[in-house]
């Protein structure tokens, strides 16, 4: 019998001090995939093939964060929720 292996995060640091004031509410990319159980790298993947709401892009300087709103992350929550891995079964 096989165990799954629990997912692990690595602490994340604070940035919230990175997040404009008008964006204190909005998840960054470290936090929706805390919140998803998911990589960050399989949300970018995500993101990038449009099967999930794109980020807002802010930039900080040279840096550039990934934020979504509240709704989207809920949407992104339930997205990925319902998401069935492998190749879909033909009737």
């Amino acid at each position: 019998m096989s165990r799954k292996k629990a997912f692990y995060f690595k602490p994340r640091r604070d940035v919230a001090y990175l997040k404009p004031k008008k964006f204190q509410d909005y998840l960054t990319l470290a936090e929706l995939s805390e919140a998803v159980q998911r990589d960050p790298s399989w949300i970018r993947y995500l993101e990038k093939e449009g099967r999930i709401p794109q980020a807002q892009r802010v930039k900080r300087g040279k840096l550039e964060i990934r934020l979504w709103s509240p709704a989207q992350a809920e949407e992104c929550k339930r997205i990925i929720a319902t998401h069935h891995p492998g190749r879909p079964r033909h009737a």
